[in-house]
């Protein structure tokens, strides 16, 4: 990695030298961000003073005691740059102004009346180093007779207080509502020069390069440092950004405000935006409700019109909203959600306002409703006390939950009768989703949709079927996470957004204290095999599909049973399986958030083959071998850089800026419906592209050489935030251990692990870097024992003194 001296260079030298003579240097705080790899400007301030020499070194710089060495590169940058962000930095109060007082200030030792004149010597050699080394040239402003050795510092930078004194003089002079149109700001400064006093030769050079971008027509105009001193000048009385909602990769909404100059803030709660956002949103912002107008791919602004189906608003309205009206909902924090209505009624069930008895919500299973609790259908009414449930005539307890009336916790089946007052409404409620069939289930369709393994999607680590049957502990699911499976699969048949998935999990586990994340639940079912998240090419939305039912060979006598298996599936394949005398059996996961696998055991060939036919399941397509990674080093013209993965934390940070240094990026490519594009920077390599965030992840992990997983001997867990296998090589590694990945909780926290025996992980080593604990070779016992094929039979082992077995009755549970 470049040191900071060598990025002070590049950025303020090198890089705009390439399109002309350089006669002044903007250091913004937002830089010093992006250089150190921080977030907050005050910890890249103490970096910043952090990286200059002891200050006894830095007073023999100022005076020109050390004297810069002539024909040697210059090793004094990042003091002219740290000088001048001194005059120019936002932190810096407003009457602060004399140079060596600001010197002081930040150095925390006394200037006063010190000798400066080793500042123009460095700045001769820096002009005469890049003039020669890069045939770059540096204009260095004139010395003038008062300010002698400070003055060439004092010109170069921008934008000091003269220079946003003379932008308050054309704030004054400009019309309100023309302050942001560059062509009258140009023609003010061209005919208004003596209203704007004397300034420094960085104001000349910085509003010339303004002017040059506004002329060559479009929006570059608004990234250079002159139309960023401008619009930090304006916003000190004029509040003009936007508020903005976006929607993360893995399921969170962030929120920013959005100056019109593109920089972005992070904010946690709209609360934040109102001083900076227009009186009409800022109003909307203080009732609670903010209309939102969608920019794609997950992106939406605040707006002052009512045209619209998704808000910014409170909670406890939203629980006075008609349920049956509200699309999804999901909290930005306790006191804020953003929530979409169907069809036009925004205004309306954004409104307060006494809703009508009646039941609400829910999820639809054909002409009924799941009866599985939490995601049974509540009840609506002005008079809850008012209100009795009975479900087939039976009397059921009522649980008053933001402002709607709950059916306590149970399976419920039968009609279900609400009465209030002599009104009364009836639902029919079933325990379970109905099987879909393969003309309904909306297919996987590599034209229109990017599978989120990409490149990844079907291969596997190793060909072979061997199995290795997972030895540790086993657990059955809990009754939640079989109530979400009921619901994942009614919902996907014909495509779920994954916006509403994720809403989906929160609802079904929301109310547990101790579980694992929303984005680790949903992944355990891609990686069981039961959904596929996809990126839709020429849309910007991501969507989860259901994945098709199959069968796959394990032996003569054992069929893996693949796809989603929620219990009308299950009980279909069991009746099947007895017809022909065969038998189901379910193998738990390794924690009771972790979904089963489910196995038919037959008692020979003939059996095998009419089980499959009686079942009408598919053939598991054929693998393919598995690749580390596949380059794609395409261009990245008409993109934006609009985040910056953060390793220690798991997500993409704002990061609103072209310069793409080392990191994974995330783009975006404006007025376009291209899918977010993101972009692997490591040094001395090629850059890469990808499109899904986990295998892009995944893959700059690995040009990195970063170790990624450790291995125990039964788990394999990743190292690093937010890494995750593919799922096709999840569903490789739950084929050969007989048990599906999920979270687990070790005692301290929560881990995604993947149970996987030592050959497999072995396979799955030669692809990507594991920490594997050091253990004696498989011996040809363990492999007899762990192999399916020998199921029920023994051996003795000497080593141990005694007689193992792979009985399935010990991990895998009969139906």
């Amino acid at each position: 990695m470049a040191t900071f001296e060598e990025q002070c260079i590049e950025r303020y030298f090198l890089a705009p030298g390439n399109s002309g003579p350089i006669a002044g240097v903007y250091v913004a705080d937002e830089d010093l961000l992006e250089m150190f790899s921080v977030t907050d400007v005050a910890l890249a301030h103490k970096r910043l003073l952090a990286s200059l020499p002891h200050v006894s070194i830095l007073k023999a710089r100022f005076s020109g005691d050390i004297r810069p060495l002539q024909g040697k590169p210059p090793d004094y940058v990042r003091i002219l740059i740290f000088l001048c962000w001194m005059q120019t930095t936002k932190t810096r109060k407003r009457g602060d102004r004399d140079f060596r007082e600001l010197l002081e200030k930040q150095i925390g030792t006394r200037f006063t009346g010190a000798n400066m004149s080793g500042l123009n010597l460095m700045w001769e050699h820096l002009r005469d180093f890049l003039a020669r080394e890069h045939d770059i040239k540096l204009v260095l402003p004139a010395i003038h007779a008062n300010i002698r050795q400070i003055g060439r510092t004092l010109q170069i930078a921008f934008p000091t207080w003269r220079d946003r004194a003379a932008l308050r003089k054309l704030r004054q002079i400009l019309p309100p509502e023309r302050l942001l149109e560059p062509l009258e700001v140009s023609n003010r400064i061209y005919t208004s020069r003596h209203l704007l006093g004397n300034t420094m030769q960085s104001f000349e050079y910085n509003f010339e390069q303004f002017d040059c971008a506004r002329k060559n027509g479009g929006r570059e105009y608004a990234r250079t440092p002159f139309w960023h001193a401008w619009y930090s000048v304006i916003a000190e009385q004029v509040a003009l950004e936007d508020l903005e909602v976006v929607e993360s990769d893995f399921g969170e909404y962030e929120l920013f405000r959005v100056s019109p100059v593109g920089d972005r803030v992070p904010i946690s709660s709209p609360d934040e935006a109102v001083k900076f956002v227009p009186k009409s949103v800022a109003k909307m912002i203080r009732g609670g409700t903010v209309f939102l107008e969608s920019l794609g791919f997950g992106r939406y602004r605040a707006q002052a019109s009512t045209a619209s189906q998704i808000l910014l608003m409170y909670s406890s309205k939203l629980a006075e909203c008609t349920p049956s009206k509200i699309r999804f909902s999901v909290a930005l924090n306790s006191r804020w959600v953003v929530a979409a209505f169907r069809g036009q009624e925004a205004r309306q069930a954004a409104a307060s306002g006494k809703r009508e008895f009646g039941w609400l919500g829910g999820i639809r299973v054909g002409g009924a409703y799941l009866g599985r609790t939490p995601l049974t259908p509540v009840i609506s009414s002005t008079l809850p006390l008012s209100v009795n449930v009975e479900i087939s005539g039976r009397p059921i307890d009522l649980i008053q939950s933001e402002g709607v009336l709950a059916l306590s916790p149970g399976i419920y089946s039968g009609p279900a009768v609400a009465r209030s007052r002599g009104a009364s409404h009836e639902v029919l409620m079933v325990p379970r989703a109905n099987e879909v069939g393969e003309t309904r289930r909306l297919a996987f369709d590599p034209s229109r949709e990017i599978p989120e393994d990409e490149f990844h999607y079907g291969s596997a680590p190793s060909l072979s079927v061997e199995t290795e049957i997972w030895q540790g502990e086993r657990f059955d699911p809990r009754d939640e996470l079989v109530t979400l499976g009921e619901a994942l699969y009614a919902r996907t048949a014909r495509g779920l957004s994954f916006s509403e998935a994720v809403e989906l999990v929160r609802k079904a586990i929301g109310y547990i204290e101790e579980r694992p994340s929303v984005w680790d639940i949903l992944r355990s079912f891609a990686d069981a095999g039961w959904l596929e998240t996809t990126l839709l090419r020429h849309f910007p939305v991501r969507r989860i599909l259901q994945r098709p039912l199959s069968a796959s060979l394990v032996s003569s006598e054992l069929v893996r049973i693949n796809g989603p298996t929620p219990l009308a599936v299950i009980d279909r394949i069991s009746a099947s399986a007895y017809a022909v005398g065969c038998v189901v059996e379910k193998w738990r996961g390794t924690s009771p958030w972790t979904l089963p696998r489910y196995v038919v055991r037959c008692p020979d060939e003939s059996a095998r083959k009419e089980f499959v036919l009686k079942a009408a399941l598919g053939v598991l397509p054929s693998l393919l071998q598995a690749v580390a990674d596949v380059a794609n080093c395409d261009g990245v013209h008409g993109y934006s850089v609009i985040g910056r993965f953060d390793e220690d934390r798991g997500f993409f940070a704002v990061r609103f800026s072209e310069g793409m240094t080392e990191g994974l990026y995330r783009l975006e490519r404006p007025g376009s419906n291209n899918p977010f594009l993101y972009r692997s920077v490591v040094r001395g390599s090629a850059d890469q592209n990808y499109f899904s965030p986990s295998v892009a992840l995944l893959s700059h992990h690995l040009r990195q050489g970063n170790q990624l997983f450790d291995y125990d001997g039964q788990f394999l867990s990743p190292r690093l935030a937010r890494v995750v296998l593919p799922a096709s090589w999840a569903r490789w590694i739950s084929d050969r251990a007989l048990c599906n990945a999920g979270p687990r909780n070790d005692g301290s926290h929560w881990r995604y692990e993947y149970p996987l025996g030592h050959v497999g992980a072995q396979a799955l080593s030669k692809i990507v870097p594991i920490a594997m604990e050091r253990r004696a070779d498989i011996g040809w016992i363990d492999r007899f024992v762990w192999s399916a094929s020998n199921s029920g039979r023994t051996i003795y082992d000497g080593r141990l003194r005694k007689v193992r077995s792979n009985k399935s009755s010990v991990y895998g549970k009969r139906l």
